[in-house]
Parts: C-alpha cells; sequence; structure tokens
C-alpha cells in the first residue's frame, strides 16, 4: 500500500472544552474550601470541578472516587495537603498531581481560561453576585469567591460582579445570576445518559458547615450542563424565614413538567430532620413519604401545581454519576489520508472574547476507527495528543478558526506502535511471515465459505509430522503387521511430488466438493490437472492442464501413458499451489480462518498471523493471533483440537496476554471447544483483567 492512502471524504466531529481539575484540600479545612473555590472561580468551567476532602492518611472514600471519575477531570490539584499525601491520592485517581501554585503554569489543569474570555457582556442591572473575603461558606459554595482585587478587576469588563445581600446568594441561585454559574458559559456535554428531568435539589447547610458546603458543591459539580433537569439550592439554617418572597420564587422555579415526583429532595449532612421539616414548612413544601417516580414518557406538558412535595433521607447521586463527555461540538468535512498528514479546519463552537488563552480540543469520527485507544497510537496521530474515550485530545491555544496537520495512522501502523510499547522486540514468527504473504496474495475471507478450508486440508501433502503421528499410532496399537508398515512406506516413504486427488475424495458432498476446489483455484491457490499412471514403471503424476499433451508420457521412464478416465470421461484432479501447500503444512491455515472470522465480525481489523516476542527480563513469547480488533488489542492461541488447550496451556496464554496488556484474550479452535474450557479460560481472564473471545467450529467451518 502506498503510505498516503487517500480515503475520501470524510466527516469529523470536535469539541472545544477547558482542561479542568480536581481540587485536594485537608479533610474540614475552610481556608482549603475557600482557596479551592476562588481557584475555580476564575476558571472557564469552574463550577464543574469537584473538591475533595483528603483524610489524614491519604486514602480517597468511595464517594469522592466515583465523583473525579463522573466528572472527567484532566489532573488534581493540591491546595492544602501533604505532598506526599496529595501525590498519593492523585495516584489512587489515576490523575496528575499539580501544586494549585502551579496550575496556570504547567501540566494537564493549565489548558483552560478565565470565564471572561468566553462570557458575553452583562447588563448592569443583571450583575452576578459572588462572595468575598469573610463571607460565610454557605455563600462561598453558591456564588463562588472571589477576592476584593479580583472583584474590582472585572467591574470595568463583561464579567462585572458584585458582592450581594445574604438573601441574594440564595435568590439568584435560581436564575443563573451567581458567578459561579457564570464560569459554565458556552460549555455543557455532548453526550450523555443524563435523565430529562427529575426532583429539585434544596441542599441546607449550617453557615459554615464544611462537610455539607463540599458535599453541596460536587453535587452541583456533577449535575448535568446542557440540560439541567436537577435544579440545585443551596440555603443556610437561622435565616430564610427572614427572606421575603422566597416562597413565590421557589415555586415559581419548581413549576416544572410533572415527570417526576416528589418535587424536592430536601438534603443535609449535619442538619437534624426536625429542622429539615421546619425549613420546609417555612418554604410551603408538603411532606410524602412516598417512592421516587420518574416517568418515562417525555416530555409532559402538564405543569407541576401547588402543593409542592418533599422527601429527606433521600440520595442524588445515582442520577447524577451518569456518563458523560463534555464540550461544545462542531462537525466538519475533511480529506483523509491515511499513513500521512491530512489538514482538519473548522471554526470553533466557541467564541472566545479574547485571544491568548488556552483549551481542549478532541476530535472524533470514522477515520479514527478502528485505532486501540493507546497513548503511544495517540502520539502517532500528534506528538503530544491522548486518547479521551473515543476521541484524540490536542492541547491548544484557544481560537476561533483552527487548523490542525494530523496523522491518521493505518492499521499496521498501529498494531505496530502497540508491539513496541508491550515489548523490547517482535518479529513475525516463521507462520507469521506465511500468513503475511498470503494474506497479500488472496482473500483469506474464502476460507469460511463452505468446503474450502476443509478442501485444503484434504489437498495438503503429509509429511514428517503427519508420518511420525501414524508411526506413534501404530506403536500404541501394540502391532508390527508388516502389510501395514509397508502400505504406510507406499504412502510417505520419499514422498516429494504434492498431493493431488479428485473431488470425489475430498470427503465432502460433490457439488459442495467441486464449488470448493474451484474456488480455490480462483483464488490461485489450487490448480487443476489430470493424472497418468504408468503401466511400465507404476509412478502415478500429476499434469496440471496447460501441461497436459496428445499423447502423454511418462516423466519417469519416458515410456508412452494415458490420462485416467472413468466412465463419464476424464479425471480431473485437483492440487494446491507448493507455497498453500507449505503453509497448510506448517498448521498456518488454522490462524488464517481465525483471523478470516474476526475479519468477518469486525471488519475494521487488523491483524498478524504470528509473532515471536522478547520481553525486558530477557523471556521470550509467541502469539498466533495479534492486533486490533475493532479499536481493541487482542491477542491469543489457535488450535485445531480444543484437547490442546491443558491447564498449563492456558495458563502460559492468558500471562502472555497479560504482559501484552490486551484488552481481549482470544481462544481459537477448529473443533468445538467443550463448555469446561470455556469456564476455566473465563476465570482466569475475568482474574487477570481481560475480556474472553472463543472462537469454534460453530462460528469458523460451514461445510
Amino acid at each position: 500500500m502506498d503510505r498516503r492512502d487517500y480515503l475520501g471524504q470524510s466527516m469529523m466531529t470536535a469539541a472545544v472544552l477547558p482542561a479542568r481539575a480536581a481540587y485536594l484540600i485537608r479533610t474540614g479545612s475552610r481556608t482549603g474550601f475557600r482557596r479551592a473555590v476562588q481557584e475555580a472561580s476564575t476558571r472557564w468551567g469552574g463550577m464543574t470541578e469537584p473538591i475533595l476532602a483528603v483524610p489524614d492518611n491519604g486514602e480517597i472514600p468511595d464517594e469522592p472516587r466515583e465523583t473525579v471519575a463522573a466528572a472527567k477531570v484532566e489532573a488534581a490539584v493540591n491546595v492544602d495537603v501533604d505532598e506526599a499525601l496529595a501525590q498519593r491520592a492523585a495516584d489512587a485517581l489515576g490523575l496528575p498531581c499539580v501544586p494549585i501554585a502551579k496550575i496556570d503554569q504547567a501540566g494537564a489543569a493549565r489548558f483552560t481560561c478565565h470565564p471572561l474570555h468566553v462570557n458575553p457582556p452583562v447588563q448592569p442591572s443583571t450583575l452576578p453576585v459572588v462572595a468575598v473575603n469573610g463571607a460565610p461558606l454557605w455563600q462561598v459554595a453558591a456564588a463562588g469567591l472571589l477576592s476584593e482585587d479580583q472583584a474590582e478587576e472585572l467591574r470595568p469588563t463583561a464579567l462585572a460582579v458584585r458582592p450581594g445581600q445574604p438573601d441574594e446568594y440564595g435568590r439568584n441561585q435560581m436564575y443563573g445570576a451567581t458567578h459561579l454559574q457564570s464560569t459554565i458559559a458556552q460549555f455543557g456535554e455532548h453526550r450523555t445518559n443524563a435523565i430529562g428531568s427529575l426532583p429539585a435539589v434544596v441542599w441546607i447547610t449550617d453557615p459554615d458547615d464544611i462537610e455539607d458546603c463540599v458535599a453541596f458543591w460536587n453535587a452541583r459539580a456533577l449535575r448535568p450542563v446542557t440540560r439541567p433537569g436537577m435544579p440545585m439550592l443551596l440555603l443556610p439554617t437561622g435565616e430564610v424565614q427572614h427572606w421575603l418572597g422566597l416562597t413565590q420564587q421557589l415555586a415559581g422555579m419548581l413549576a416544572r413538567p410533572a415527570e417526576f415526583a416528589p418535587d424536592v429532595m430536601l438534603l443535609s449532612r449535619n442538619v437534624p430532620q426536625e429542622h429539615l421539616h421546619e425549613i420546609a414548612e417555612i418554604l410551603e413544601l408538603q411532606r410524602t413519604d412516598a417512592e421516587v417516580k420518574i416517568s418515562e414518557k417525555f416530555p409532559t406538558p402538564a405543569l407541576r401545581q401547588p402543593p409542592f412535595t418533599y422527601r429527606t433521607g433521600l440520595d442524588p447521586r445515582p442520577w447524577l454519576l451518569r456518563d458523560r463527555e463534555y464540550g461544545v461540538p462542531t462537525s466538519f468535512d475533511v480529506h483523509v489520508f491515511t499513513g500521512d498528514t491530512s489538514t482538519l479546519r473548522f471554526t470553533s463552537p466557541v467564541h472566545f472574547h479574547t485571544q491568548g488563552s488556552w483549551a481542549l480540543v478532541r476530535l472524533w469520527g470514522s477515520p479514527l476507527d478502528g485505532l486501540p485507544r493507546r497513548d503511544c497510537v495517540a502520539s502517532l496521530v500528534e506528538p503530544n495528543a491522548q486518547w479521551r474515550r473515543d476521541s484524540i485530545q490536542l492541547h491548544t491555544r484557544a481560537q476561533n478558526d483552527y487548523t490542525f496537520a494530523l496523522t491518521v495512522p493505518t492499521l499496521a501502523q498501529a498494531t505496530e506502535a502497540v508491539l513496541e510499547e508491550a515489548s523490547v522486540r517482535h518479529a513475525l514468527s516463521d507462520k507469521g511471515k506465511l500468513g503475511v504473504a498470503l494474506q497479500a496474495q488472496a482473500d483469506i475471507a474464502a476460507l469460511l465459505e463452505p468446503g474450502v478450508y476443509e478442501t485444503v486440508i484434504a489437498l495438503t501433502t503429509p509429511r514428517s509430522k503427519e508420518l511420525l503421528k501414524e508411526l506413534r499410532k501404530i506403536k500404541a496399537e501394540g502391532t508390527d503387521d508388516a502389510a501395514q508398515l509397508v502400505e504406510l512406506a507406499s504412502t510417505w516413504g520419499g514422498r516429494a511430488e504434492r498431493r493431488y486427488r479428485p473431488t470425489m475424495k475430498l470427503d465432502l458432498p460433490p457439488q459442495r466438493a467441486s464449488e470448493a476446489a474451484e474456488r480455490l483455484c480462483e483464488l490461485g491457490w489450487a490448480e487443476r490437472g489430470v493424472e497418468t499412471n504408468c503401466a511400465q514403471c507404476g509412478v502415478r503424476t500429476f499434469h496440471p492442464f496447460e501441461q497436459t499433451q496428445r499423447r502423454p508420457v511418462c516423466p519417469g521412464c519416458s515410456s508412452p501413458s494415458r490420462y485416467e478416465t472413468t466412465a463419464d470421461g476424464l479425471s480431473v484432479f485437483y492440487r494446491l499451489d507448493s507455497f498453500v501447500d507449505r503453509a497448510s503444512d506448517q498448521g498456518l491455515l488454522p490462524h488464517l480462518l481465525v483471523i478470516a472470522a474476526l475479519t468477518k465480525k469486525e471488519p475494521n481489523s487488523y491483524f498478524l498471523p504470528g509473532i515471536d516476542l522478547w520481553f525486558t527480563d530477557q523471556t521470550r513469547g509467541e502469539a498466533d493471533v495479534f492486533g486490533l480488533y475493532g479499536g481493541r488489542v487482542l491477542s491469543g492461541e489457535v488450535k485445531t483440537s480444543a484437547s490442546q488447550f491443558t491447564n498449563e496451556q492456558l495458563t502460559h496464554d492468558i500471562a502472555l496476554s497479560t504482559r501484552l496488556g490486551v484488552d481481549i484474550h482470544l481462544l481459537a479452535a477448529v473443533d468445538t471447544v467443550p463448555q469446561t474450557i470455556r469456564e476455566q479460560t473465563a476465570k482466569l481472564c475475568s482474574d487477570a483483567g481481560l475480556d474472553l473471545l472463543v472462537l469454534d467450529k460453530s462460528e469458523l467451518r460451514r461445510s
């Protein structure tokens, strides 16, 4: 294949988004929480950046782990945790650790911008509120935090802010009129499985309760951004009863489509239940103990009506821990060349009002299909690129028009990159070399056609392995029958000529045998011919049709001979091409049969039919099949008989797949794989963290 292989014009999609972080603070640290919120308040997407309280032992509990995983952040930022503990926590989360002092200078967390760069101008009458130094903790969590100097710097700009009255920090959350909510302008999910509408969350906290403020912050960080179907509101104890008109404003927020019940989840970590019920009475909410109901019918035109209902003791996390992919998307056309540079041009779906900041760009589309989601492959696309699920992520400057020169590697190049990362050295095995050559000659998918594989096996010339097998069989039977040994010697002794047979000896129904033999001729894997049986010297000889003569002569003794006939006329014989014959004798055909079946299942795949591997500890390995299966790395073993999969063999094979870091372990046999072997292999793969794919006769042979 020419290195610059033009695939044509394809549709791709790009998403533009900020790099986001999770902040690490000491458990109970109000100073750390304020500093984290202050940083998030100066970052695009900051409202969706979680804050994790790290205990003294550095162990991250399950709940914050799940929060970080769902938030899809790029880095952990250490606010006030001991450096060693912060690194330990970041490692447990699978994230790089960045000191907060360097958040804008280095690392993955750097690639974002100030909300000023993406926010449209606001009218003076609707300036959002923001907490300033000394504000109660609940106001900080509800509206964000800026120092007085930071707030003053924004006043002449499009992102002007102001400190508010206590009740404004509560009310303005309902209207999106807090500074913190402005950090998610031009930000959203391009894919999510979030439920459309859910009960609202009204979170109650004591004004300076750090645990409740962190819990609310993280719940809101996971709320869907593009379609916020779960309104969230943080309110303090001891104040809401003095806020005139709050009940009516809350009722306006709760007048939503009747797709769920109750209307409100009234939540708190530390406020006693009796106080929650008192606040609910002030807000004119009606208590219910009914189960939560979410309608599957969408949309429902009718609106919820007062009295609005509430429940305490609920956990919103099952609705918040939903899968999502962040970024505002746009689609564009691109002319794609595999193995060489393709130029991508598109207008940013996010409009940046100022230049000089940073952002992330994620790209996906059919040109990237089939590539394994490994960073060693992403670096073939662009040296500093990374995979984010099915997207290639680039770190770049924030621009309104993007141009990227990227390389779309071939599947062969991607396979090579994966092998280079997994081993010190690798090379095609002897079988692999033969298999690659055969794959280049013809479409191996023909092996899946009825009778084709069986015909190749039937026409394969018996050689030493088969002779040894027959001798062992005679020995096992304990017989020294001379006639049997003479017959065996006659069949094998000195045999150099390739086997040839008529279709009637292919152990297939006549019509299928003829079709399969002709298919092999069409592929160039076999040839047709006739046979002479010399009456003088007794030598039988195959003559390809193009070498036949009007008066045949024995090639052995040069005596006149004749072509074999039947009652129906001339007998036609078939013989494998010498290269195919050798490959089949070496046991390669099962490998190619399996590769054909895998490629049929996942056409966007690529496989090597045998590789030798060397590792750093001087050990070696050999895989029968290695390659890319629909974008996932696969390795495994192929046997003619499933009985060869002993416990020792299975343990060895799965250990090799584990060492290669594959996603899927393959177990394949030409005959039927018993259920016991399937279950044993599945257990070993599960313990190793591998998916298992089993192929056997039911999927490989259709004769």
